[in-house]
C-alpha cells in the first residue's frame, strides 16, 4: 500500500476538484452513487453540472482557508459559496441535483440540507473570505430553507417527529439547524425541536445488537422496518446527536452516538487488496439480521469518518483510532496520483470507475478537517498534475485530463461517454454509423484503449505524464 500523509492527499484532493470548478464557482461532476449504482449516463439527461450532494466539500474548503489562509484555497471556497447563494429560488428551495438521478432530480431534501449546513459552518469558520453582507445572506437563506420543510412538514412542532421521514435526510436537517444556530445565535424554538427529533429516532428507529450489545444501527425509516442505514450515511447522522449532545448533556445522545458509531466499524470488511472498508447496507431476512459487504463505495466516507474522529475526541472509544488508521491507509491505496479516489470496487462495471466529484467533496471534508502543516498541503496542491488520471476497471477505464473526461469501453466497439469538466452535459461517445441522439464531445487530444491479448494498451502520445490504477490487476502497457 501506499504510505498516508494528510497534507498530500488532501493538497492532491483538492488540486483535483479544482479541474471540476467551472467560472461561476460551481463544483461539477458526473454524478454516480455507488451504493444505488444509478448515474446520469444511463438516464436521459446525461446531467454533469453542479450536484448539491457534494456541498460538504465547503467544510473542507472553510477548514482549509482557516487554516492555511492561502489565497487559492479562499477563492476556491467563496466562489462556490457565491455560486449557491445565486440559486436560490422563490419557493425557498435551492436549485440543485441529485448526485444519482441528474438535473430531473433536485428537490431531494437531503440535497438541501446539505448545502444549509455547509454553508451556515462555512460563514463561521471560513468568514475571513466572505463579505458581512453574504455571510448575512447565507444565514437568511439557510432559515428561510429549513423553515419550508418545517412548514412542510407540519407534525414537529405538535409531537417532536421528523423534519422527512428518512432518518438520514431528517439528520442532515437537524445538523443543518445546529450549524446555523452555532453561527447566527440560539433560536430556543429550533433547539427543542431539533432534541426532540433526535428522541424520536431513538424511540422509534434505534435497533441495537448489530452486531452486538454494544452497537446499533438505525432503520432508514419507520415505513422499512428491515433495512438499517447505510454505512456511509452515519456521516450525516452522527454529527446530528453530537450537536445535540453539545446543546442538552443529554448522555442518552452521546451513548447512542457511540453505539452507531460501533456499528459501522464492526461491520466492516477487507477486500482482496487488504484494505479496511466500510459496509454496504444491513437488511433483516427472515427474521435474521444480514450485513451485505460489497459491492460498495471507496471514495465518500469521509464524513463518517470526521464524525468519528470528532466523537472519539469527546468520549473514550479506542477502537476508532485503529479503525482511522486502517481507513487512511485505504485511501492511501485508492488514491490516485491525480488527486481522485477509486469510486467502488465489486461492481465490475462503470459505477467502480466515474469519479465524479461529489463523493470526493466529502473525503475532502475529512481531509481539510486534519490539515496542520501549511507548507506540506501547499506543496502538494500546487504541484505539477499529472497530464491524465485513469481508472482501469473490470471492462471499462475512466480517463480524464485538465478539462476533459471520458468513460472508455475499449470490449465495445467504442462507445461510452465523454464530456468537459465545466460543461452541464455529458454525450454520447459512440461511431458516426451509430447515430447518436447527441453529437459526440471527441477527447482531444486524442487517448486511444485497445486490447491486444489480454493487456489493455493506452496511447495517449500528447500526454507525457499518466497515472494509472488498476483497481482489479489488469495489466496495461503504453504504447509509445
Amino acid at each position: 500500500m501506499n504510505a498516508f500523509a494528510v497534507e498530500a492527499s488532501a493538497g492532491r484532493m483538492l488540486r483535483y476538484l479544482r479541474t471540476w470548478q467551472s467560472p461561476d464557482g460551481a463544483l461539477h461532476g458526473v454524478h454516480t452513487h455507488p451504493v444505488w449504482r444509478l448515474h446520469p449516463g444511463v438516464v436521459e439527461d446525461h446531467y454533469t453540472g453542479y450536484s448539491a450532494w457534494g456541498a460538504p466539500g465547503l467544510l473542507g474548503l472553510a477548514d482549509l482557508a482557516a487554516r492555511t489562509r492561502l489565497p487559492e484555497v479562499e477563492a476556491m471556497g467563496c466562489d462556490w459559496v457565491r455560486f449557491v447563494l445565486s440559486t436560490f429560488m422563490a419557493g425557498d428551495r435551492w436549485d440543485n441535483c441529485g448526485a444519482e438521478l441528474g438535473r430531473r432530480f433536485n428537490a431531494a431534501a437531503v440535497d438541501n440540507f446539505l448545502q444549509d449546513l455547509s454553508l451556515a459552518y462555512y460563514a463561521r469558520v471560513a468568514a475571513h473570505t466572505l463579505t458581512v453582507a453574504e455571510k448575512a445572506r447565507i444565514g437568511d437563506l439557510v432559515r428561510r430553507n429549513l423553515e419550508s420543510y418545517l412548514r412542510e412538514a407540519g407534525r414537529p412542532e405538535q409531537d417532536g417527529h421528523l423534519l422527512v421521514t428518512t432518518v438520514n435526510q431528517d439528520c442532515a436537517g437537524l445538523w443543518a439547524m445546529a450549524e446555523w444556530m452555532q453561527t447566527f445565535g440560539a433560536d430556543a424554538r429550533w433547539r427543542d425541536l431539533l432534541l426532540r427529533g433526535l428522541q424520536a429516532h431513538l424511540r422509534e428507529h434505534l435497533v441495537t445488537g448489530l452486531p452486538d450489545a454494544d452497537s446499533g444501527g438505525m432503520l432508514r425509516a419507520t415505513s422499512l422496518p428491515d433495512y438499517i442505514e447505510p454505512a456511509e450515511y452515519y456521516g450525516v447522522i452522527l454529527p446530528a446527536y453530537l450537536h445535540g449532545w453539545k446543546l442538552s448533556g443529554d448522555a442518552a445522545l452521546l451513548g447512542a452516538a457511540v453505539k452507531m458509531a460501533r456499528h459501522v466499524m464492526r461491520n466492516s470488511w477487507r477486500d482482496d487488496r487488504g484494505c479496511l472498508r466500510l459496509h454496504r447496507t444491513c437488511d433483516r431476512v427472515q427474521g435474521q439480521w444480514r450485513v451485505s459487504q460489497s459491492p460498495m463505495l471507496v471514495a465518500g466516507g469521509g464524513l463518517f469518518l470526521r464524525a468519528l474522529r470528532e466523537l472519539a475526541a469527546l468520549t473514550p472509544l479506542p477502537e476508532a483510532e485503529s479503525f482511522l488508521a486502517e481507513m487512511d491507509a485505504t485511501m492511501a491505496h485508492y488514491q490516485n496520483e491525480y488527486g481522485f479516489i477509486v469510486a467502488a470496487t465489486e461492481w465490475h462495471d462503470d459505477y467502480d470507475l466515474i469519479c465524479g466529484t461529489v463523493w470526493e467533496a466529502h473525503d475532502l471534508a475529512y481531509l481539510g478537517a486534519r490539515v496542520t502543516d501549511t507548507p506540506g498541503f501547499q506543496a502538494a496542491f500546487t504541484a505539477p498534475s499529472p497530464d491524465l488520471g485513469i481508472v482501469i476497471g473490470w471492462h471499462d477505464l475512466w480517463v480524464e485530463s485538465a478539462r476533459q473526461w471520458a468513460l472508455v469501453r475499449p470490449w465495445s466497439y467504442g462507445f461510452g461517454y465523454s464530456g468537459d469538466k465545466h460543461g452541464p452535459e455529458a454525450a454520447i461517445a459512440a461511431p458516426a454509423w451509430c447515430n447518436p441522439r447527441r453529437p459526440e464531445i471527441p477527447f482531444a487530444p486524442a487517448v486511444k484503449v485497445r486490447m491486444v491479448g489480454n493487456e489493455i494498451v493506452i496511447h495517449a502520445p500528447d500526454y507525457p505524464r499518466i497515472a494509472v490504477t488498476s483497481i482489479y490487476g489488469k495489466k496495461w502497457m503504453r504504447e509509445a
